[in-house]
C-alpha cells in the first residue's frame, strides 16, 4: 500500500489504536467491537448523563473515521475493519479532506470525552480517572502512568482540558512523535 501522507511512526500509533478497537483480538474490528462494546463500557463506567454525550461523540467518530473503511471479508458476513483498510482510510482523509475541519471535530469529541472522564468535575483529570478511561478503551492499565506523565505538560500531576484535548488531537493527526503519541499507549 503506497501511503501519501502517513509516516511509519504514525502508522504504529494507529496500529496501537486499532488494538483498542479489536476487542476480541481476531484482527478485525466489527461494528459491535467498535461501537457496541465500547459504548456499553462507556455506559457502565461513566455517569449516565456523561455516557450519553460520550456515546454520541464516539458514534460520530465511528461513522466518520471507522465505518467508511469497513469491508465485507466474506459473502454473508458482517462488514469489518482491518488495520490495512483503516490506515488507507486515514491516509485518504488526511490527504483529501481539510485537516483543520477534522481537527475541529476532533476537538469537540475530546472535549466531550474530557467532561466524561473528569468524574469529580474538578476541571482536571487525575491519574485514577485517566486509568478508568484507558480500561474503557481496552488499553492495558499497566501503561497508565507512562501515558499520563507524557501528556502532563506542566508536570502538576493532573491533566488539564487543554493537555488532554491537545494530546488526543496529536495522537490522531501528528505524523511525528509528540506527547500525544502516548495518549493510549507507551
Amino acid at each position: 500500500m503506497a501511503l501519501k501522507t502517513l509516516t511509519p511512526f504514525f502508522c504504529r500509533k494507529i496500529a496501537t489504536f486499532f488494538t483498542c478497537l479489536d476487542i476480541d483480538h481476531d484482527g478485525y474490528a466489527s461494528h459491535d467491537d467498535m461501537y457496541g462494546r465500547i459504548a456499553r463500557r462507556v455506559r457502565v463506567m461513566f455517569h449516565k448523563s456523561d455516557a450519553v454525550e460520550v456515546e454520541a461523540a464516539w458514534k460520530f467518530c465511528c461513522e466518520t473515521f471507522l465505518f467508511p473503511a469497513m469491508k465485507s471479508v466474506k459473502d454473508g458476513q458482517e462488514e469489518v475493519l482491518n488495520l490495512e483498510s483503516y490506515i488507507a482510510l486515514l491516509d485518504h482523509l488526511l490527504t483529501n479532506t481539510c485537516v483543520e475541519t477534522l481537527k475541529a471535530r476532533a476537538r469537540l469529541f475530546f472535549n466531550a470525552i474530557f467532561d466524561s472522564i473528569d468524574v469529580d468535575n474538578g476541571g482536571t483529570i487525575s491519574l485514577r480517572e485517566y486509568a478508568h478511561f484507558l480500561v474503557c478503551m481496552n488499553v492495558d492499565p499497566e501503561h497508565t502512568t507512562i501515558c499520563f506523565d507524557a501528556m502532563d505538560a506542566d508536570k502538576n500531576g493532573t491533566l488539564s482540558r487543554e493537555e488532554f484535548v491537545d494530546a488526543g488531537i496529536q495522537f490522531f493527526y501528528d505524523m511525528e512523535e509528540t506527547p500525544g503519541a502516548y495518549f493510549l499507549d507507551h
